[in-house]
């Protein structure tokens, strides 16, 4: 299990760059659905130049794999637009919770006492690290991202035990994803330019490809509630970088949130 838990910090670290370099992009011009189109057609050149043609075939899998990273990548990044990468991590690592139910159905990963401490731990300390006040339109925006994150991570486990590879399952979400992110992107009609394609470019190799490389590897070796757990380092590796890059500053209880969070990542994966 420890073996698996670099390269899922790895992924996390990767990923807490996304809130930074969307909301550069949104200042430079960036639309989010133009950007999620571009990160789609990406992620699929990459992809399937490792893959073939085998990630091309329809499939029950590949199908549903689409649809929920879509649903993910339109809803987050979207919700990143709306409300700002601060609040949108509170919402996102709500998925842990989701995770802990949504595993015990799809994928018989096993649910301990201490995982369950640890996904509450979670997002308490990520509450602490970006306090603020909550309208009906962020829950709703927060929850429909923290519920589709759950539902990626807990299929692409199914994916896992079906004996796809993780290429196939990186593969299959960018491809098969892509039609319907396409279908999207023309009813709305965004405007694809320059600061969306930069945007899109970067989602697509490094916080796709890249990123769910560690991602898949990490959780091949633990499972789908550890992957979710220690993930969950991303809205800190965020605010770090966010204090180096932009300037902003640290607070007390964000420093709290911070130790919380890596408190659970001990907590879920001591024996029970």
């Amino acid at each position: 299990m420890k073996k698996g838990v670099p390269d899922l910090l790895t992924a996390s670290f990767i990923w807490g760059t996304i809130g930074i370099v969307t909301e550069i992009g949104y200042d430079y011009g960036a639309n989010s659905f133009a950007s999620v189109l571009i990160r789609s057609v990406v992620a699929s050149v990459f992809s399937l130049s490792a893959v073939g043609r085998k990630s091309l075939v329809p499939s029950r899998e590949n199908l549903i794999m689409g649809a929920i990273s879509t649903a993910f990548y339109e809803v987050y990044v979207f919700t990143i637009e709306v409300i700002g990468a601060p609040l949108s991590a509170v919402f996102l690592y709500t998925a842990p919770l989701f995770v802990v139910v949504l595993s015990k159905v799809v994928t018989q990963d096993a649910i301990t006492f201490s995982k369950v401490v640890a996904s509450v731990m979670v997002f308490l300390g990520v509450y602490l690290i970006y306090l603020s006040d909550v309208t009906t339109l962020d829950l709703a925006l927060g929850v429909a991202s923290g519920l589709t994150y759950a539902l990626l991570i807990v299929f692409s486990r199914f994916m896992q035990m079906k004996g796809m590879s993780d290429m196939e399952i990186i593969s299959s979400q960018s491809v098969w994803g892509l039609p319907m992110t396409m279908v999207i992107s023309f009813l709305l009609s965004p405007d694809v330019s320059v600061s969306s394609t930069l945007t899109g470019i970067y989602l697509g190799v490094v916080a796709t490809v890249i990123a769910y490389i560690f991602f898949y590897r990490g959780m091949r070796r633990t499972d789908s509630i550890i992957a979710s757990i220690v993930t969950s380092m991303e809205p800190v590796f965020t605010v770090v970088l966010s204090w180096l890059i932009l300037k902003e500053t640290l607070t007390l209880l964000q420093l709290a949130g911070f130790a919380v969070i890596i408190l659970s990542s001990f907590v879920a994966t001591r024996r029970n």
